[in-house]
């Protein structure tokens, strides 16, 4: 088993991805910003580095001795990329260079770069298969095009093997509430209306943690060099207002689902994608990845869990 590098692996995905590799027996270094818990920390089955991927000497304490890199670490969420766009264009273009760099120069062999599915933007063919043409429609989905042409790059000019995980749609415990998800099981835990932005009519396929951390492991394990992937569940698409409903009748709370219109949403109607549903075919194929977990009971999962 080799020595592995998570960047951002105090995240939501990078947790679930750690706890994975560590158990196929990786050795496994979590690389985060978030602040340490010293005591709490020696009980982890992994190393934890505290630093920035905006440091390039923190990458390289963290780096030393690792054969592959998975590089998780990024800014996300629709409105936190929106209102803080030089921030997301420099964390996540820049920060994903200094990593290059850091894997370039401690002789890594591998890194798994983490993208996104907003860099298809709104597609004409359904479901959406590696080979579309990208067009973003969001700063998010330019910042990621961005650290895929970096990773390409520096691959050709160095002996750097990699792979693009294009995630679509993750959910899950622990996932920060600004995301769909998190934010209807908020509002039904308080026992307040849910809230859908136009008609919700929008389509998406979503994915639980635990499934996308595997098809992580199975890239690391199977996947081609040099290949892009599609991450995601292609096996449940849903509309956003029938995921509230879903989600209302799994809680059997009387919520009410209250309409918005997009001028009041973190999402601009310009910028929302309105059908988002993933081809896996590839992933499958050369990996055998298989995701498990179906859409309601990761809902109860979470629902059911305190944290919510």
């Amino acid at each position: 088993m080799s020595k592995i590098l998570v960047t951002g692996g105090g995240g939501f995905l990078g947790r679930e991805t750690i706890n994975v590799l560590s158990k196929m027996g990786h050795e496994v270094v979590c690389f985060d910003i978030t602040s340490i818990d010293s005591e709490k920390d020696k009980k982890l089955p992994y190393k934890k580095i505290w630093g920035s991927i905006l440091n390039p000497f923190d990458i390289d304490k963290a780096i030393k001795g690792c054969e592959t890199v998975i590089h998780l670490a990024a800014l996300v969420g629709v409105e936190i990329t929106e209102k803080r766009s030089l921030q997301c264009l420099h964390i996540n273009i820049r920060g994903t260079s200094n990593v290059l760099d850091s894997a370039v120069k401690n002789k890594v062999k591998k890194i798994i770069f983490s993208s996104s599915s907003e860099v298809y933007g709104e597609q004409k063919k359904i479901p959406i298969s590696e080979d579309a043409i990208l067009t973003p429609k969001s700063n998010y989905g330019i910042s990621k095009i961005a650290g895929e042409e970096y990773v390409r790059a520096y691959s050709q000019i160095y002996d750097l093997k990699f792979n693009i995980c294009r995630f679509f749609n993750l959910y899950g415990l622990g996932q920060k509430e600004d995301f769909v998800i998190p934010k209807f099981a908020k509002a039904i835990r308080n026992g307040n209306s849910i809230k859908v932005y136009g008609d919700g009519k929008q389509i998406r396929a979503y994915c639980h943690v635990n499934d996308a951390a595997n098809g992580i492991a199975g890239i690391l394990k199977k996947g081609k060099e040099n290949t892009v992937y599609n991450v995601g569940n292609d096996s449940e698409p849903i509309s956003v207002i029938d995921l509230a409903k879903k989600m209302v009748k799994v809680s059997n709370k009387k919520i009410k689902i209250e309409k918005i219109s997009f001028e009041k949403s973190d999402r601009k109607k310009t910028r929302e994608i309105f059908h988002r549903q993933p081809n896996v075919e590839k992933l499958k194929k050369q990996t055998n990845y298989t995701p498990k977990i179906k859409l309601e009971s990761g809902i109860k999962e979470i629902l059911n869990s305190k944290n919510y």
